[in-house]
């Protein structure tokens, strides 16, 4: 039997919801006004602080004032101001250059040069094929004496090896030694840069060297696994010691190459977590894998994407790490184009990996911890095999020796 409700209680009960519905709707706007109140005083102040430094500048300086330089370093601070050493304002010339490199072309002989303080040049770490120095008979191991008739010097290095950089279409003169000769020869800079370096150690390693990630290194890293593959090598060391270059999507791209499908843990190789906790992307895997015996060499210069790169490799099982605990930034960056043809480069997100946790701010711990002295970290470029005891540590977990 259905029992009638009283009329008056009927509403009183309507005005209750009513009440009730207006009290939130009032709180959650106040909130929000407040909230609003204080941002726009927030930026009042410092639109207010700003005016009052141009104010005097412009009624007190005595030089000239650059007004676009001027813009573009108020910009440059506001980013910096964030304290977020990842994130970062380009000018309309440094965003051309990002994007460039992004997509694997870069200005340069095609060269990674380090200082090198025992012959007092700058040694060849490592050339880029067909690059214009290879063409013009440079080589792993050689030393630069002089750029441009400067000769090399521990003071002007830093300066001389930037001008082996940059500067698409241009020339620069350099002096080298190869096998105890010295050579003059002008090179051409502009080349696609070369990510992935790779060699056989012996008849069942191989050896990888990843020193960035960009939009070409998983093409790259594929070319060279098909070539361990064709030498019917068993193990590979991967390097990447000292990689702190590249974006999440790239290094997700070239773990694909080697791991299965992600079903456990998160379920994907990555997933980026914005400051509201939502999932903002999240990057998966196919079948696609590598049967081979892996080591992974990091320090604490590995970092970001590579971070990555090595903490999936062993979350699926895959690869063992060794070295030393690596950098700790496990964010992802994104870029936002500009009005004035420059960019920003923003920290919009935390990643997590397929099953550790966050490395952010806490880094990779090795499985085997390698150190290096600080005079080897140092030449590490140009350590022989030999005096790697990092490298010697994954060769003998690899080869069982």
């Amino acid at each position: 039997m259905n029992k009638k409700v009283p009329l008056g209680l009927t509403f009183s009960l309507i005005f209750i919801s009513v009440a009730l519905a207006v009290t939130v709707t009032m709180a959650v706007s106040m909130l929000t006004y407040n909230n609003l109140i204080k941002d726009v005083s927030d930026r009042s102040g410092m639109y207010s602080g700003l005016s009052e430094i141009d104010d005097a500048i412009r009624e007190n300086y005595y030089g000239e004032i650059n007004e676009n330089l001027l813009n573009s370093m108020i910009s440059k601070g506001y980013i910096d101001g964030l304290g977020d050493r990842y994130s970062a304002y380009m000018n309309a010339e440094e965003y051309v250059q990002y994007k460039q490199l992004e997509k694997g072309t870069k200005g340069g002989i095609g060269i990674i040069p380090v200082y090198d303080a025992k012959s007092g040049g700058i040694y060849i770490s490592e050339i880029a094929d067909s690059s214009p120095a290879k063409i013009q008979g440079m080589n792993k191991g050689d030393i630069i004496t002089e750029i441009d008739g400067t000769k090399v010097t521990a003071l002007n290095a830093a300066g001389l090896i930037q001008n082996l950089e940059g500067g698409k279409l241009t020339e620069v003169t350099v002096t080298f030694v190869h096998n105890k000769e010295e050579k003059t020869v002008k090179v051409a800079k502009g080349y696609t840069a070369q990510t992935v370096y790779y060699s056989i150690m012996n008849e069942n390693v191989g050896y990888i060297k990843i020193v960035s990630f960009y939009k070409n290194t998983a093409e790259e890293l594929k070319k060279a696994i098909n070539f361990m593959s064709e030498k019917s090598v068993s193990s590979v060391i991967f390097d990447v010691r000292g990689n702190s270059d590249g974006l999440v999507p790239y290094a997700t791209a070239c773990i694909d190459l080697i791991v299965p499908v992600a079903t456990e843990g998160t379920g994907a190789l990555a997933t980026a977590i914005d400051k509201n906790g939502n999932t903002i992307e999240t990057f998966t895997s196919d079948s696609e894998s590598i049967s081979l015996s892996l080591c992974v060499l990091v320090n604490s210069d590995t970092s970001g994407a590579s971070e990555l790169f090595a903490c999936d490799l062993r979350d699926f099982g895959k690869a063992t790490l060794i070295g030393t605990t690596t950098a700790g930034n496990g964010t992802m960056q994104k870029i936002f184009e500009l009005s004035d043809g420059g960019a920003v480069k923003l920290t919009v997100a935390k990643i997590l990996p397929y099953k550790s946790e966050s490395y952010d701010g806490k880094g990779l711990k090795c499985d085997y911890e390698v150190a290096l002295s600080a005079e080897q970290n140092e030449r590490l470029p140009m350590l022989s095999l030999e005096e790697d005891a990092q490298y010697q540590k994954a060769f003998s977990i690899i080869t069982n020796s």
